[in-house]
């Protein structure tokens, strides 16, 4: 019944997924089906793998959801529940909504009443004409015996009304074209797995010799697998189709003469289970080392700049050793969406606007001062369309570079290119965030095989520690070439200097170890930085036997202690030695950071207390984010800062922004604002790649010497630290406290140079005011 307090059963990402007995399942949409492809995204975010997609006849949509739409006629339907109905035959059954005030005027509810039509179906008609209805509306059906009928359980297009009492939903954008049943596949391909789990298969994808076209396609438990092509990107005309021949190797291979222009294709994967009485299934499947691709359905892309690229002129670039590195996060469209340049909105969503912009000497990633910027995903990701936000961390091809960020599909390989040579010529090292242990939806490596591809626990279902519901097998050898296939080529083919692996545990040390090994080969100065968690646990310390670096949580939640409660003085001092990670063997194996696109932005988490977050940050909190900062960027290790922390970013206290774009997004009036303290962070920055910064930077440990000295308060922090090849060594002070603290120096501390913040004074320092800082400089020679 209606209550003014009502709790909705809410669809998420367009829809839910039911599943029944005997392989069968449905598929209930937030509004009718627009005969598009997301039925199959939302079984497949589940973990499963459909096919056979209908709708449901109007007649069985309106018994499941308690009506149906045809033309102008609102037809209400009900399938009987025997328990409560039972064999009474003159049970009457009646709908009760605001539309006829819920039956409370018994005189108007006989039009209100179902009947039997020709068919035996309980229904009851209404003209649309006839009434003024809402968009959206509760109703119920009523017994005339005063029971009341409601949706079952698992309906989603139901609210509560009270604690276990639901009614029925009448959406107008659902008019009886909103549910789908499917065929659940559940049975194992007949093939034993463990022979093609430990094979690695060589020259996978399209590739060119002389006049010919070659392609290849892991898939060898596939029943049948064909080649379609077309001129056209969207296969409406002229397709060609062509039997593969599958080779010994479990490799599908057919050839064409080689195209002179562009070519898209993709694969028709047919498989036939086990059982004699299971139907085959036939998948439209993305080639996973496509080159290029035109969304994230595919199809793949063969264009003459893939082999012969104009776009792309080599830059003679060599990043820094890790240690000398200082770097940046951010999302392509975060910097681009409110970039104070003249820019297309075409240019705001992609590379090409970018590239732009860093032509700019006012671009702000240049002002910085950083050499390094780290990229979000850019490997091609699941949007729907290109106007969508998107994080990129739902990968669907690992090798094409994502098409939303370029002006034209055909073009995103050598828009990407450019980008890369751009960031180069303004002396920016390019790493790039990539994903390999999870997909994004399509699944297109569900459709290959399941098993092989993928993840699977005891129960056969697909494992779930990345959080997305399909983590990949990265146990299997074919998995792992695809994972260091796709590697190799972003390294050579779009000159990346380093990469950082999103949940990197899944990956496992023996992975990310051959990975090292061979990306070495190729470029002896490669970066590799790991995320070293998953839902599952942490990468074990051996990983420390590597040259990988791996973000520092230690880092993050013991400055945030810090400056925000004035604790964890011995940890902060261990961060200055680059030893808050004591499993390290070198200083530079943590990233060191206070702020990430994941979880709240550091000014959010300080002002946790307002509403807002950190959008309009008290003075006090300006100051603790900013002495942060400081220490992050005096402290060994590679210090990384996320775009716009230095003008105080705020994601208005909202921890999640996954795909909003409109938070995310940075704001440049802030860089004006809170001048100070970028221009704090700036001028950290320089230091740190002075020669005077050596001692911010070792190498190793035992490079740099560290003690503390008596300065008349137990509540000021203080180190001294000196380089062992440096003529000079450096006192570095913070109040981490809400109040001003005396401060009382050593004689030969006293009129020595102050470094930071400002240089050529002379330190006459008796306090320091909460959250203030120095770095005197003094000569041991």
């Amino acid at each position: 019944m209606r209550n003014a307090l009502m709790t909705t059963k809410v669809y998420e990402r367009g829809g839910k997924v039911w599943t029944g007995k005997n392989g069968q399942g449905l598929v209930f949409l937030e509004k009718d089906w627009e005969n598009d492809r997301l039925p199959e995204d939302l079984v497949e975010e589940a973990g499963l793998l459909g096919t056979d997609f209908n709708l449901l006849e109007k007649i069985q949509r309106a018994k499941l959801a308690g009506y149906a739409i045809y033309e102008n006629i609102l037809r209400f339907s009900v399938d009987p529940i025997v328990d409560i109905i039972g064999n009474r035959k003159n049970t009457e059954i009646y709908v009760a909504c605001d539309l006829n005030n819920w039956l409370q005027d018994e005189t108007s509810s006989e039009q209100w009443k179902l009947k039997k039509d020709e068919q035996g179906t309980l229904a009851c008609s209404i003209d649309l004409n006839k009434f003024s209805l809402e968009d959206r509306f509760p109703f119920k059906f009523k017994t005339s015996d005063d029971q009341w009928l409601g949706p079952a359980d698992f309906f989603p297009s139901q609210e509560e009304s009270m604690p276990g009492v639901s009614n029925f939903i009448f959406d107008i954008r659902r008019t009886g074209e909103d549910i789908l049943s499917f065929r659940i596949i559940e049975e194992d391909d007949p093939q034993p797995l463990s022979k093609w789990t430990s094979l690695r298969p060589e020259n996978l994808g399209y590739s060119e010799v002389g006049n010919e076209g070659t392609f290849r396609l892991f898939a060898p438990r596939a029943h049948q697998v064909n080649l379609r092509t077309s001129k056209e990107a969207k296969f409406t005309n002229n397709v060609a189709i062509q039997k593969m021949l599958l080779g010994k190797d479990g490799v599908w291979e057919s050839k064409i003469r080689k195209p002179s222009d562009t070519l898209y294709y993709d694969y028709e994967v047919t498989h036939k289970p086990r059982s004699h009485q299971a139907k085959s299934f036939t998948k439209q499947v993305l080639d996973p080392y496509a080159k290029s691709c035109v969304d994230r359905e595919g199809p793949g892309i063969i264009s003459r700049s893939l082999f012969h690229s104009t776009e792309f002129s080599t830059v003679p670039f060599s990043a820094p050793e890790a240690h000398d590195l200082i770097i940046m996060e951010g999302h392509i469209r975060d910097f681009l969406k409110n970039a104070p340049l003249d820019l297309s909105k075409q240019e705001r969503m992609g590379f090409s606007g970018l590239s732009r912009w860093l032509e700019s000497e006012d671009c702000y990633i240049r002002k910085m001062g950083v050499n390094a910027i780290e990229l979000q995903p850019v490997h091609q990701f699941d949007s729907r369309s290109k106007n969508e936000y998107h994080w990129g961390y739902m990968p669907v091809n690992f090798f094409s570079a994502a098409s939303d960020y370029a002006t034209s599909p055909e073009v995103a390989s050598n828009e990407f290119k450019k980008l890369v040579s751009t960031f180069h010529k303004a002396n920016l090292t390019v790493i790039l965030d990539v994903v390999y242990n999870h997909v994004g939806i399509p699944n297109h490596l569900l459709h290959l095989d399941r098993e092989l591809y993928l993840s699977t626990d005891e129960l056969g279902r697909l494992t779930n520690h990345s959080g997305c519901g399909n983590d990949l097998n990265c146990d299997a050898q074919p998995v792992k070439k695809m994972i260091i296939d796709s590697l190799k080529y972003w390294l050579s083919n779009y000159q990346i200097d380093g990469f950082r692996f999103d949940l990197a545990e899944l990956l496992g040390t023996e992975l990310l170890t051959e990975i090292e090994f061979e990306l070495k080969k190729l470029n002896p100065s490669i970066i590799l930085i790991a995320e070293p968690w998953s839902f599952r646990g942490r990468l074990p310390v051996e990983i420390n036997q590597t040259g990988y670096s791996l973000w520092s949580d230690r880092c993050r939640e013991s400055l945030l202690a810090f400056v925000k409660e004035g604790v964890g003085k011995d940890k902060i001092s261990a961060l200055f030695q680059g030893k808050l990670d004591p499993e390290n063997l070198y200083p530079w194996q943590s990233l060191q950071y206070i702020e990430s696109h994941d979880d709240y932005a550091f000014i959010d988490r300080i002002c946790s207390d307002s509403k807002t977050g950190g959008m309009h940050p008290p003075k006090n909190a300006i100051e603790q984010a900013k002495l942060a900062m400081i220490i992050l960027l005096l402290s060994p290790g590679i210090p990384m800062i996320s775009a716009g922390q230095d003008f105080l970013r705020s994601k208005r206290g909202i921890r999640n922004t996954y795909q909003n774009g409109d938070v995310n997004a940075l704001d440049y009036q802030r860089l004006e604002k809170y001048k100070s303290v970028h221009e704090a962070v700036c001028e950290v920055i320089k230091f740190r790649q002075s020669k005077l910064g050596l001692f911010t930077r070792p190498k190793a440990f035992g490079e740099c010497s560290y003690s503390e000295i008596e300065v008349g308060c137990k509540d000021i922090f203080n180190l001294v630290i000196k380089h062992n090849q440096a003529e000079e060594e450096y006192l570095f002070l913070c109040n981490p406290h809400q109040v001003s603290n005396e401060v009382e120096l050593p004689p030969h501390w006293q009129n020595q140079e102050i470094m930071l913040p400002g240089s050529s004074e002379l330190n006459r320092i008796t306090s320091l005011n909460p959250c203030e800082y120095r770095l005197i400089k003094r000569t041991t020679r």
